[in-house]
């Protein structure tokens, strides 16, 4: 599933060349992936005729805000991918089901082998009408986080986005001596967390020496200062190099070009290969059905 830093990279590769662009139709093949409007249709005349006026991201999902305020959201769910085409008559990947064609030329394709992913307008609340904001998310000091929570009131659940939200370590602190379960389930909610996934939190966790089956509340000033720092600085690598590709090659960027970091992984998929740093085995157990790749003698 595409995380914080594959659809950091997607936004900003739309970012550089949607805004300002018309969108004169929209062809939708799979009613799935507009699941939450009663009908494609109805989907269909909330963008049309619509000028992109921003290409924001919030957690794993991208924002596109319109000219009448409304937002254009798409999560990418597990296989999603947006794919820029020149015109109707470049090949269409199988699995397209939307098609977004520009007034000044050009299409933006969502193609989505597993549909998991979706896209759906939201319509900012009324005037007067109060957005509950997740209470991790009020820690935030600065940043556009809030502000896009109140104007897209589906996020508002989301917890701290790294970068969207600005918080100090005296602030996640709070979060984790509050949490009595494990650091990787906090790491991967996205009520508690937004944006970390399976590779980022396993990439974390090793980057910060900590095993991912410690209680959150257990950690020391230094250990949740060091996981801190971690979290920034394993998400803006990630981002430096694309986001990861892996095996699957699912994820690409709107030019269908694949992500690096994988190149760099120290612990994600990586079992029975030697650590980087004690050459130990890396190992893997199954957390809430998913993998977890950690080295035994360098997390504690």
């Amino acid at each position: 599933m595409p995380e914080l830093p594959e659809v950091e990279t997607v936004r900003a590769s739309l970012a550089r060349d949607l805004i300002g662009k018309k969108i004169k139709s929209a062809a939708v093949t799979n009613g799935r992936v507009v699941r939450r409007h009663k009908t494609a249709k109805d989907f269909r005349a909330l963008v049309e005729g619509h000028t992109i006026k921003s290409v924001q991201r919030l957690g794993k999902n991208l924002i596109i805000g319109f000219d009448n305020a409304t937002h254009l959201v798409i999560h990418l769910g597990m296989s999603g991918q947006l794919l820029r085409a020149k015109g109707p008559k470049d090949p269409k990947p199988k699995h397209t089901h939307v098609v977004f064609t520009f007034a000044q030329g050009g299409e933006l394709r969502y193609v989505d082998p597993r549909t998991f992913g979706e896209l759906y307008v939201s319509i900012p609340p009324n005037e007067g009408v109060e957005v509950e904001i997740s209470k991790f998310a009020r820690l935030s000091i600065g940043g556009e986080g809030l502000t896009l929570r109140h104007q897209v009131p589906e996020l508002a659940h989301l917890g701290i986005d790294p970068f969207e939200d600005q918080i100090g370590w005296d602030r996640f602190a709070a979060i984790l001596r509050s949490r009595s379960t494990t650091l990787k389930v906090v790491l991967t909610d996205q009520d508690i967390i937004a944006g970390l996934g399976n590779i980022y939190a396993d990439e974390t966790l090793y980057a910060s020496g900590l095993r991912y089956d410690r209680p959150a509340e257990s950690l020391s000033t230094i250990e949740i200062r060091r996981l801190h720092r971690a979290i920034t600085e394993i998400l803006t690598d990630a981002i430096k190099y694309g986001g990861s590709t892996l095996t699957d090659e699912q994820f690409v960027d709107p030019d269908g070009k694949p992500g690096t970091y994988q190149q760099f992984h120290q612990v994600y998929d990586r079992e029975g290969l030697p650590c980087f740093q004690c050459r130990q085995p890396i190992k893997r157990v199954t957390v809430r059905q998913r993998s977890t790749f950690f080295c035994e003698k360098c997390q504690s």
